[in-house]
């Protein structure tokens, strides 16, 4: 209980600030997160809404991430895409929290179609639900419930030639700070962030991938990411790559019908993360 009260105290003073990015699907979180131009199906759907405009068949994915040095800690995420004869649609969640602590859920609505000629573009409708149990819990007088906020993502995916694509997409630009205690001075927001992305299929079973992000809430600094995947057989993938200092690997099995993907990925403050993902496609 000691424990507890002294994990709330310090999640108070900093406003229950823990939002970062949410979490890449394991394919592409190997390959150093770079995913704006080279993500494929629907896990990677919301880091680049347009992604969605050439999928031709209806999927779901799940991902869950494990931090094994964090007691209580969870993080999961669940994505859906239905190919309609006018675009595609597609629905995603996404949860980040700590037991009895803190939580933060992503929910989304996409759409996406193909614009003109090899341009795919797609917009992503967000809401942000921040809670504190914790603040609950001990019955803090400042906490006033869960927030909610709303904004939107919108994507871009050009491909003009059959190996090289391109990408460009928004996170949560204009989302407005959150304070979940009334009586801090202090704020905190998922952080607006642009992402450009290219991709390149070196050979039919090498793909090198690259990224620039910027930091979050922070258009003057970005950071690169970089990545590659070989794939042997047609079945399994072995992949590595670099999120700026940290780095990454992971392999998959592909099916037909479903893939399952597995990720690991060192962090400076959390230990390594571990990530899995599971995609089934009909």
């Amino acid at each position: 209980m000691k424990r507890f009260f002294l994990v709330y105290l310090v999640l108070a003073g900093i406003c229950f600030a823990l939002y970062e990015e949410q979490a890449e699907p394991a394919r592409v979180f190997g390959m150093g997160s770079a995913v704006v131009a080279t993500g494929e199906g629907v896990s990677v759907v919301p880091f680049n809404p347009a992604i969605a405009a050439h999928l031709d068949r209806y999927a779901f994915s799940g991902t869950y991430s494990s931090r094994w040095s964090l007691d209580g800690f969870m993080e999961y995420s669940a994505a859906f895409v239905l190919p309609l004869s006018f675009g595609t649609a597609g629905a995603f969640w996404h949860e980040r929290s700590v037991k009895d602590v803190y939580g933060e859920r992503t929910a989304s609505l996409v759409f996406a179609r193909r614009i003109a000629g090899k341009l795919d573009g797609g917009l992503s409708a967000k809401m942000f639900i921040t809670s504190a149990p914790g603040a609950d819990l001990w019955a803090d007088p400042s906490y006033e419930g869960p927030k909610y906020n709303l904004c939107a993502d919108v994507g871009l995916l050009y491909m003009p030639f059959e190996k090289w694509r391109f990408g460009i997409a928004t996170r949560s630009l204009g989302e407005p700070d959150i304070a979940l205690l009334s009586s801090s001075e202090l704020s905190d927001s998922p952080g607006g962030q642009v992402a450009i992305g290219l991709s390149w299929e070196i050979a039919e079973d090498l793909v090198f991938a690259g990224d620039l992000v910027s930091e979050e809430g922070n258009l003057h600094r970005w950071t690169p990411r970089v990545g590659m995947e070989i794939v042997f057989f047609d079945i399994l993938a072995v992949r590595a790559g670099s999120k700026g200092e940290r780095l990454s690997m992971g392999a998959g099995l592909n099916a037909k019908n479903w893939d399952f993907d597995i990720a690991l990925s060192n962090h400076r403050w959390l230990g390594n993360i571990y990530r899995f993902t599971f995609t089934a496609k009909y």
